[in-house]
């Protein structure tokens, strides 16, 4: 008899339990994508309330959410015959056929939701509206329309504002959004949904003031509110508080559904982590489960990354068969593509990669992967068209350094394409943006030494290695082979010239630097045995903000001209011409110039007008060398050979 009673109880609490399932925790659990316990429900829900039509919708919702099209398709066909007088399940039916991509047939069913109500009801407009915006195959303009003319009836329901808030946020649209889930929390306070959307729109911005401020406000409105502990777990991620990441989201675990959904949505947040293994492990175990093509993106994003291509490929190859094209995101084109270069098939992953800047302007930096890969390969033209690409595709308010850094890779490249033209005028650009940078002045030099092959003594690239030095003459570390290279052209030159104390100079410098190779070597040791003239004494050079200036006689006029290392003779302003210091001059090149600096001197010295240098007279170092003076760096001072 006892044993009676004990089952009858037990009966009766399990009565009690399922009676206390109510569509508003339905609802809530929906509300929590706790998609299993809405699930469960509402199932017992419709059982228990056969004529309740709202059951029937929330259950036809839940498989809409699980991508299950079929599943909620009956049961909204049964909400429809349960009450054939409320709206709701034919909005249902439409949202199905929305899913497919059958605009013409939703309608129809959303005509007849229409027919059974007032052009004033908003709830109409609500359900449309959120089928439409939630769809796979989604209407926002339409959603948007028909949230506005609920407005116009009425401003004060925050359910409107809130799918107004989701349409804004999924056309990227996020002040919009903000907004209108801002007036959803003004009119219900208790909305942790709307705070967690705006919490998410401004850790997407990175103002992480006011998306943490949101994230506290939505679990403030319902401290169980699983997808804010989700959310905040990311927000901590990209702050770097890996460890408050991961105990946030054991929080999220702990009141989530311990469902396949609950571990695929971990899985992505383990992806977000870079746990990529782990990652690996779960989705391999949701195979078969989780219907959704996500699972193979991310498989073959996370095989990307931990360098298994092979299996990256086979999942990413099965994610485009199972996904409408419409919901490819440039990045499934970018890991596809680098995949593709991988695995050897180099033309084909160029063309993918192009494809999702296609879609994204902002990804121009792909370029990079097609321009550095062609580059490991030595294929130096083809790499150099990409990395030109790649400059094009540039908005003009790139950081600086960005740019810079990209017109370098990209003069390098052609440079050794053996293309000097194209390298030169890349590095004429650089030395415009960077002037103290010296690596523009060394490429051009270099490029200036095939550019001018006809010339035995490569002239043209003097003022460059001048000018390369001046810049990097400090830097014996970072510029030392540089530096060689630089002095040992400079001491060639002026030796073929017969300026042999310059010339001596520069070898020195090179022995050094690094020894000197046997070429350098015996030219030194030639220079001593027939140039006999001691060092005279050095003259001091006084600096100012425009540079090195050097005292210095021209035509009689005592002057402190500009020592500019780029310069070939004397470059004078209007000003400078005006002094006097050019006779007879025709305002483009002049000879006839006596030029005396120290106890040296020089006659028939080249004057040209340079409108926009520094200082209004400036002499180079080629009018120094040919008096056999040398501009000495370290010391600051002209050293007379």
């Amino acid at each position: 008899m006892r044993r009676r009673k004990l089952l009858v109880l037990l009966f009766m609490s399990f009565i009690v339990s399922v009676k206390a399932q109510t569509t508003a925790d339905g609802i809530k659990a929906l509300d929590y994508e706790n998609y299993a316990t809405a699930r469960r429900i509402f199932s017992q829900l419709v059982k228990s309330q056969p004529d309740n039509a709202l059951n029937y919708y929330y259950l036809g919702i839940v498989y809409c959410n699980l991508g299950k099209i079929d599943s909620a398709r009956m049961v909204f066909t049964a909400g429809t015959q349960a009450d054939p007088k409320s709206i709701y399940n034919y909005v249902g039916l439409g949202r199905t056929f929305l899913e497919q991509n059958n605009a013409q047939q939703a309608n129809q069913y959303f005509d007849k939701a229409k027919s059974l109500t007032t052009q004033k009801d908003i709830t109409q407009y609500k359900l449309i509206a959120d089928a439409y915006s939630s769809a796979a195959h989604p209407n926002y303009d339409m959603a948007v329309t028909l949230l506005k003319k609920a407005i116009e009836y009425n401003n004060k329901d925050a359910e409107v504002y809130w799918i107004l808030g989701k349409t804004y946020e999924a056309m990227n649209k996020s002040g919009d959004a903000v907004s209108a889930y801002e007036r959803a929390t003004e009119l219900n306070p208790s909305y942790a949904n709307s705070f967690t959307h705006i919490g998410v729109i401004w850790r997407n911005a990175r103002n992480l003031n006011l998306s943490k401020e949101s994230f506290d406000k939505a679990l403030q409105a319902d401290p169980n509110f699983p997808p804010a502990y989700r959310e905040l777990a990311e927000f901590y991620f990209y702050t770097g508080k890996y460890d408050l990441a991961t105990q946030t989201y054991q929080k999220y675990l702990e009141i989530a559904d311990k469902d396949d959904e609950t571990q695929f949505r971990y899985a992505k947040f383990l992806f977000v982590i870079k746990k990529y293994q782990d990652a690996i492990n779960i989705l391999n175990k949701l195979r078969g489960k989780i219907s959704s093509p996500i699972l193979y993106r991310l498989l073959g994003y996370s095989y990307y990354e931990i360098g298994n291509y092979q299996e990256g490929i086979s999942h990413l190859d099965t994610f485009f068969q199972k996904t409408d094209s419409s919901k490819i995101i440039p990045s499934d084109y970018e890991y596809l593509g680098k995949l593709q270069i991988k695995t050897g098939m180099d033309s084909i992953g160029f063309l993918t990669i192009q494809k999702a800047i296609l879609l994204d302007s902002t990804k121009y930096e792909l370029y990079d992967t097609i321009a550095t890969y062609l580059y490991k390969q030595k294929k130096f033209d083809k790499a150099g068209e990409f990395y030109e690409k790649k400059l094009r595709a540039m908005p003009s308010n790139v950081p600086f350094q960005q740019k810079a850094n990209s017109l370098f890779q990209e003069g390098k490249t052609f440079y050794y394409a053996h293309n000097y033209l194209k390298c030169d005028s890349i590095f004429m650009i650089l030395a415009k943006l960077s002037p103290q940078w010296p690596y523009s002045y060394l490429f051009r030099a270099r490029c200036q030494l095939f550019i001018d092959s006809l010339d035995t003594v490569r002239s043209k690239a003097f003022p460059f290695y001048n000018l390369f030095l001046s810049k990097a003459y400090a830097d014996t570390i970072h510029f030392k082979a540089e530096l060689a290279e630089t002095y040992q052209y400079l001491g060639n030159y002026n030796t073929h010239y017969k300026n042999y104390g310059v010339g001596l100079y520069y070898f020195n410098k090179v022995i050094e630097m690094n020894g000197g190779n046997a070429d350098v070597i015996a030219t030194v040791k030639w220079i001593k045995e027939n140039y006999k003239t001691q060092p005279g004494n050095p003259i001091p050079a006084t600096k100012d903000t425009t540079g090195f200036l050097i005292p210095a006689i021209i035509n009689g006029h005592s002057l402190t001209p500009l020592y500019d290392p780029g310069l070939m003779g004397i470059g004078v302003t209007q000003e400078g011409s005006s002094q006097l210091i050019v006779t007879g001059s025709d305002g483009e090149n002049t000879k006839g110039v006596i030029v005396k600096v120290g106890d040296h001197s020089l006659k028939n010295v080249a004057v040209t007008i340079v409108p926009d240098q520094k200082q209004p007279v400036a002499i180079g170092p080629d009018v120094l060398n040919k008096m056999n003076i040398v501009f000495d760096y370290p010391s600051s001072s002209l050293l007379q050979r």
